[in-house]
């Protein structure tokens, strides 16, 4: 049955009985707009409202599927059967169609909604800044299952975007309407858009993995830059054999951004007892450190250690020590023997002088874990090197217990999150210390000043971001050139092609129709171009932070959108000029 012609029939009918389509709609229990549908041609009726519209319409229900008044009133039983057979196919095309029409909206709604996911994510991801840290979501790789891992996430909702995309292609394929247009009529044009979608993905990818590959350099600058720091007097001039007070302290070990925090205190000491008047007596240097790395040149693998002891303990606040070996020789010590210390702090009457003096501090006996050879491996700040080692937090602690001020004498550190250097110079700015002023001299020994070596690494860091930002600005531009390029590449390839539009327009397709044809013709050829065009990407480029699911999204919805462009303004032709200049 032809929709044209049964809804013409139905027209004529209607208008012969004198009745409105509101009228006959309500009579078959419909409404206006379906009966408005069916005389346009643009839907068929249910095959149970046939024989009310017939009685209504006043014409037997051989005529109304037939479509024409019959003279005959009588007809072969075989031409009414084929009859009744065609209405009932036809009816089923239609309720099938009306089918596949929900499975495609369906199937466009959840890629919709993953395109603008993706896209939004994008978006933000290229153009998102977090208190001066570029957040960089897609080029994270998080550990566990496929769904803790941002690129694998992204690349999971693409795949979904792209399989939605395919199966509502082949759903609207199965479709007659569309098939009116074949690519395979047009293969040199085809070829071409597929080509010119895979190259704008290329591009677009390269730039994306430009933008991802200097922001993975900027999020390891810290470790192939890394920024140490150490307090010093106020001019700069000594860093070891200070006094830094102990909230300074305190606030070093609670800081989020302090990272591998070395620190020492060091204090004279004598064995088993110190007799006064003979300061000979007094002759070790006791060294509290809370690193083995605190002491220089020595390392962990140089300590001969006691069965199962290891450099640990110095951050802890057990009563073990490390003697050097020359020590542990002249007294014929053992690994596990027990050594009483008597301990003397040193002191000054004036914060302002550099005058140092000696008031014991307790009595600890110490279990040696280890001894080592510190002759010429102990660290510049040592004038001579230390007799003993001994962890830091139990010296500072035999301070609290007598309740006496603790100094260290010496703090050195990396910055844990160097791309937060302005959050970290404030906090230590916050804590008290000051700026290494080198032009006003310093006499005393106090430890109030900050020695932050972080010029390379702002150098190198400003110029990545100088990068990324120059970069980034291009970002609406480049989409804005896509679309430009959808738009002229379809132009100039369909321009050969308007007596199609114009023969289609002439045998009754509207132009929304007309444009849905031609529209999923290139939707097909681009979503080819496009992922053909990320796998060539991804095989010759890698995937930088899921950038060729971004780039191949992106190419996708704005050279559509050119391409939509095109269309609409090609489907301005006068469909008798097309087909005369064809003839």
């Amino acid at each position: 049955m032809d929709n044209i012609k049964f809804g013409k029939f139905i027209r004529e009918a209607r208008k012969s009985k004198g009745l409105t389509q509101k009228q006959l709609a309500e009579q078959i229990h419909v409404s206006d707009k379906a009966v408005s549908k069916w005389e346009n041609g643009a839907g068929f009726p249910d095959i149970k409202i046939l024989e009310p519209l017939a009685e209504c319409l006043g014409v037997s229900l051989l005529e109304l599927m037939q479509s024409e008044r019959m003279a005959e009133p009588q007809i072969d039983r075989e031409e009414a059967e084929q009859a009744v057979a065609d209405t009932i196919s036809r009816s089923k095309q239609a309720e099938e169609w009306k089918r596949r029409m929900w499975k495609v909206r369906l199937l466009l709604g959840a890629c919709a909604c993953g395109v603008l996911y993706l896209v939004c994510e994008g978006v933000g991801y290229l153009a998102g800044q977090n208190e001066g840290r570029f957040s960089g979501l897609m080029s994270g790789t998080a550990e566990g299952v496929w769904y803790e891992s941002p690129v694998l996430f992204y690349v999971w909702a693409g795949i979904l975007v792209i399989l939605c995309g395919a199966g509502a292609v082949y759903l609207l394929w199965k479709d007659g309407s569309i098939r009116e247009v074949k690519i395979g009529r047009h293969k040199v044009k085809s070829i071409l858009t597929i080509l010119m979608d895979m190259l704008v993905v290329f591009l677009l990818h390269t730039y994306l993995s430009n933008i991802a590959n200097n922001e993975q350099q900027l999020s390891m600058l810290p470790e192939a830059i890394p920024v140490n720091a150490y307090i010093t007097t106020a001019d700069g001039s000594r860093q070891s054999g200070i006094f830094i007070k102990d909230d300074l302290v305190q606030g070093l070990l609670d800081s989020v951004y302090v990272d591998e925090l070395k620190m020492d205190v060091r204090l004279k000491a004598g064995i088993d007892r110190v007799i006064p008047g003979q300061w000979n007596t007094l002759n070790l240097y006791l060294e509290g450190v809370n690193r083995i790395e605190a002491l220089g040149l020595i390392k962990e693998s140089d300590v001969v250690w006691n069965t199962g002891e290891d450099a640990f303990f110095l951050q802890g606040t057990e009563a073990k020590c490390i003697v050097s070996q020359k020590l542990f020789d002249r007294k014929g010590w053992k690994l596990g023997d027990k050594v009483t210390l008597c301990q003397w702090y040193y002191y000054r009457e004036d914060e302002g002088s550099p005058e140092l003096f000696a008031n014991p501090l307790r009595t600890v006996e110490y279990e040696i874990a280890g001894y080592v050879d510190m002759t010429g491996a102990w660290n510049d700040q040592f004038v001579v090197p230390p007799d003993v080692i001994v962890p830091f937090h139990a010296v500072r602690n035999a301070y609290a217990q007598e309740q006496i001020p603790f100094f260290a004498n010496s703090a050195s550190f990396q910055v844990a999150d160097a791309l937060c250097l302005n959050a970290f110079k404030q906090e230590m700015k916050d804590l008290g210390f000051q700026s290494v002023s080198p032009t006003v001299p310093d006499d005393s020994i106090n430890g109030v000043a900050l020695n932050v070596n972080d010029a390379a690494f702002i150098s190198t860091a400003e110029h990545l971001r100088q990068v990324i930002d120059t970069v980034r600005a291009f970002f609406p531009f480049l989409l804005l050139l896509i679309v430009g390029v959808g738009y002229l590449i379809t132009l100039l390839l369909l321009q050969s092609r308007k007596n199609e539009m114009a023969l289609l327009r002439s045998i009754g397709l509207n132009r929304r129709k007309c444009f849905r044809v031609f529209f999923m013709d290139q939707l097909t050829l681009v979503i080819t171009g496009v992922v053909a065009g990320s796998v060539f990407s991804v095989l010759i480029q890698g995937n930088y932070g899921g950038s060729s699911v971004l780039a191949g999204g992106l190419v996708g919805i704005c050279y559509m959108a050119g391409n939509s462009l095109a269309l609409w303004k090609l489907l301005d032709v006068s469909v008798m000029e097309a087909l005369f200049v064809e003839a």
